[in-house]
């Protein structure tokens, strides 16, 4: 978990967070360098924020390391597919003291048959050394791990470096710890805003974080985990959303997120959705460059409401249809199709297919399942099962009218599943006879009050009469 807050807070969220998660699953508090700062007279100038870094249990936590930058390894060779690409450093380096070996300063032959001693000479440098010795040259030279450089009359040594593999042609973890402490420019709000800017033409929403400081936080922990879903909920203007997609184009992941947010000032509506909806379309920035979308995703947008808790089954039907948003959710399944090759009212039943194994019915008419068995069992069976969803006023999922097509299908009876999940989440709800007790008493203490009231007035009167206050 990734909590940002300022330097108003963090103290008091600290001290929030150890109480609730336990401070042995506090992992960090990450500083970022979120603006420039302004020119305040003689105070301190803020110019960071945090973000203190929490897990559920910190046995199990992983982070991944930083992978090098991408400008390290530039070059490639016959070898990129087992070793990676590599990058170029000199053989040879100029020893004191302890350092220098007599052993390590011997002549390599240059390809034209001239000798090089370290230090670049034809003759012994005292203080140079190769990094490698006699033997391991030879092995470079046989395996293709030494380049040699000609610049000006003068040969110059290079031993490759890797990235998949050591200088011993092991393979090898290049990788390094992530640091707590951010300072690029890269990461600041004023990025933040330059990217809204470029997506909507104008200034959507103050200081957004950007959405390489989002993917920094991301790539810490979930680069291997590329089927990870990402919970933001309060989404703001949509940056994580932004950068999990981003995250997803760089390293082929299927990662899926979820944005929660209210609508004040319409901020869902056209702020959150519509930014990541430009993303994934495309979008031409103030300066006509054209941004070419991240076309492999999908954006879906629900909005919530209430529903009677009361168990009628008008009450229980509706609860079921206007959870299918859910069930699509659950069930990684959206697209809407027909059914066996019919079309179906979507009064009765609703059917989902994404083409790659997902498939969803929801039945909210269960005096239709006996039609709807009957058009499975006329298809071929092509071992694939389709979650099926079925209104039930009970906890049975018709069980029996499916035992035809038992094989081909998984059931699940609704609303009373929905109810279960409920239960776990929301407080018991009290008796209606109590509440109707807690009002009266409620009505009767305020009918007293107000006697006592009338009775405190009544022995003011002169005062008021005088011009006094009452």
């Amino acid at each position: 978990m990734f909590i940002s807050i300022d330097d108003n807070e963090q103290a008091q969220l600290k001290l929030l967070c150890d109480e609730i998660f336990g401070s042995d699953n506090f992992i960090t508090n990450i500083i970022w360098q979120s603006t420039a700062g302004s020119n305040t007279g003689n105070e301190i100038v803020t110019t960071t924020e945090y973000v203190l870094v929490y897990t559920s249990n910190r046995s199990r936590a992983h982070f991944d390391g930083q992978p090098p930058s991408a400008d390290t390894f530039k070059l490639s060779d016959e070898y990129v597919k087992e070793r990676g690409r590599y990058t170029l450093d000199k053989l040879d380096r100029r020893r004191v003291g302890g350092h220098y070996s007599e052993a390590l300063n011997f002549p390599i032959e240059m390809p034209d048959g001239t000798l090089r001693y370290p230090g670049g000479g034809q003759q012994v440098n005292e203080g140079w050394n190769y990094l490698w010795s006699k033997t391991k040259v030879k092995w470079g030279l046989d395996n293709n791990f030494i380049v040699f450089k000609k610049n000006k009359e003068k040969w110059a040594v290079y031993c490759k470096r890797y990235q998949n593999v050591d200088n011993n042609n092991k393979p090898v973890d290049r990788t390094t710890p992530y640091r707590n402490l951010i300072t690029s420019d890269l990461f600041n709000t004023a990025q933040g805003t330059a990217e809204l800017a470029n997506i909507f033409n104008i200034r959507p929403f103050a200081f957004p974080k950007p959405s390489g400081l989002v993917k920094f936080l991301l790539s810490t922990t979930v680069t291997t985990l590329h089927n990870a879903t990402i919970l933001d909920f309060f989404a703001g203007s949509g940056t994580t959303l932004h950068a999990t997609m981003q995250l997803n184009a760089e390293d082929g992941g299927h990662r899926k997120c979820i944005l929660v947010t209210n609508n004040e000032n319409n901020i869902c509506e056209e702020v959150t959705y519509e930014r990541n909806k430009r993303v994934i379309q495309g979008y031409t920035t103030p300066k006509g460059e054209e941004v070419e979308g991240l076309h492999d995703n999908n954006l879906r947008y629900y909005r919530t409401n209430f529903l009677s808790r009361d168990k009628s089954v008008k009450n229980m039907r509706q609860l079921v249809r206007l959870a299918t948003d859910m069930l699509c959710i659950k069930n990684d399944v959206y697209t809407e199709a027909e059914f066996c090759g019919k079309k179906i009212n979507p009064n009765i039943a609703r059917y989902f297919d994404n083409g790659q194994g997902n498939r969803m019915l929801v039945i909210y008419e269960e005096r239709a399942i006996q039609l709807l068995v009957q058009l499975t069992a006329q298809t071929e069976d092509d071992g694939i099962k389709t979650m099926v969803y079925v209104f039930s006023p009970g906890a049975d999922p018709y069980t029996d009218d499916f035992e035809d097509i038992a094989e081909r299908v998984k059931l699940c009876a609704l609303p009373s599943a929905i109810y279960e999940a409920y239960k776990r989440v929301l407080p018991k709800r009290k008796p209606k006879f109590l509440d109707e007790a807690l009002q009266e008493m409620k009505a009767q203490a305020e009918a007293e009050a107000n006697v006592q009231q009338t009775l405190d007035f009544g022995e003011n009167d002169n005062m008021n009469e005088e011009g006094g206050e009452a």
